[in-house]
């Protein structure tokens, strides 16, 4: 008895308020989905790119060994690189000084890496007084510096310009205390499009910052890159065992994964994403309640077709299934209605973003509050899977005690109405 062809009438036959109920029902279903799907893609790109930017420009491993010789060091990284999944390992300086140049000076951190070793990071976004034929070719020459390019522009410094590096430290003499300084050729600048990098970061040939840091010889740490960063936590013993032969003792070393660093980091944002997760869906969940509505209000509107139906012999399954399904398909069309709109608006999320911005003239992704310069969106899969289970669960739900309320009525009830 039952048919889809019944479902398909029922789903057009609406009237007056029961078609607005309806329509707000479908409607707000849409809204919800798209609404998550974007919201999870964006939350899903912060984390992508952050942790990529991040990573690539730190690295996944570090190893910190008690007065750690440059020569030590460029011996270890080369048995690190024997390891299975080790894709690279370099030893390098870190240290804080205050950059200047024609009166402006700020502070940064100055980092000292081998001439050849620039991360990727960098030499995809560097920016030199030459063209490059091959930025991953570029090397660091003597007395030459890589500034972020928001840094370069506070101090009004050009790639070929000269900079004055001033260490915090220095020597105390008659006169007072005098800091160390040095000057430095900028050979270009980079803009990754993290804040904190790009403001704030200046790198240069690993020598030369030992020197003007006054190490004496000594690094830093070892920077570990590996093939699949996720493998950090398993290779961490056997990267701990070959430093500790480099060590006067095995408390002296110190191996820092980024879980360890950044583990707080991203610890937030999945919280922060599943808090939203849960927000949102309360979306589509109020338009659940709107689909409960429409669906009573139709099989109240029904009743003289029920009784009909149940005289000529169809039976409570099929009364049931009839307004199960038809529920089932308002679901059906705002869920894909959602898919689509959302899978629109990730696709053109830059696009809303900036037409929002030039709209209301507020900037809505300032660099200096979200550290990234752009707005990145990532659609996953599995964030669209769950939106989607999630909003055919609740619909279900709600298709479900309007169906069984059709099907409890008596056919002799009825006629009598």
């Amino acid at each position: 008895m039952f048919t889809p062809l019944i479902v398909q009438r029922y789903l057009g036959s609406r009237r007056g308020f029961t078609r607005v109920v309806t329509a707000f029902s479908v409607l707000g279903i849409l809204l919800g989905v798209a609404a998550l799907i974007m919201v999870l893609a964006v939350m899903g790109g912060f984390r992508q790119e952050l942790m990529s930017r991040i990573l690539n420009l730190t690295g996944h491993m570090t190893i910190e060994i008690a007065d750690l010789t440059l020569p030590a060091a460029e011996t270890l990284a080369e048995r690190l690189r024997e390891m299975d999944g080790v894709v690279s390992a370099a030893p390098y300086v870190n240290g804080q000084a205050m950059v200047a140049n024609a009166g402006r000076s700020t502070g940064a951190l100055i980092r000292g890496i081998p001439p050849t070793g620039l991360p990727a990071m960098l030499t995809e976004h560097l920016i030199t007084a030459a063209p490059l034929e091959s930025p991953a070719a570029f090397k660091l020459g003597e007395n030459e510096l890589l500034l972020g390019d928001t840094l370069a522009r506070q101090l009004g410094v050009l790639p070929g310009q000269k900079v004055l590096l001033v260490s915090p430290e220095g020597a105390r003499t008659i006169a007072g205390f005098i800091p160390r300084t040095r000057g430095f050729t900028v050979a270009g600048t980079f803009r990754v499009g993290m804040v904190q990098f790009d403001s704030g970061l200046v790198v240069g040939g690993i020598e030369d910052i030992q020197q003007f840091a006054g190490m004496r010889g000594r690094v830093s740490a070892v920077e570990v890159r590996l093939a699949n960063p996720e493998d950090v936590e398993k290779l961490k013993p056997a990267v701990y065992e070959i430093a500790s032969r480099f060590a006067p003792s095995p408390l002296d070393v110190s191996v820092t994964t980024w879980h360890d660093t950044n583990q707080d980091f991203f610890r937030a944002l999945q919280v922060e994403r599943v808090t939203m997760f849960i927000i949102l869906s309360l979306i589509v969940l109020v338009a659940a309640f709107n689909v409960i509505s429409g669906q009573m209000m139709l099989v109240n509107d029904k009743l003289a077709d029920i009784a009909i139906l149940r005289t000529m012999g169809a039976t409570r399954a099929d009364i049931r299934n009839i307004f199960f399904f038809n529920g089932m398909m308002l679901g059906g069309l705002g869920t894909l209605g959602g898919v689509v709109v959302g899978a629109l608006g990730v696709v053109n999320m830059q696009r809303l973003v900036d037409g929002i911005q030039a709209l209301t003239g507020v900037n809505l992704f300032p660099g200096d509050v979200y550290f990234l310069s752009e707005l990145p969106s990532r659609l996953a899969w599995g964030d669209m899977t769950a939106v989607v289970g999630m909003a055919l669960v609740l619909t279900i739900l709600a298709s479900l005690y309007p169906a069984m309320r059709a099907a409890s009525f008596e056919p002799v009830e009825l006629l009598r109405r």
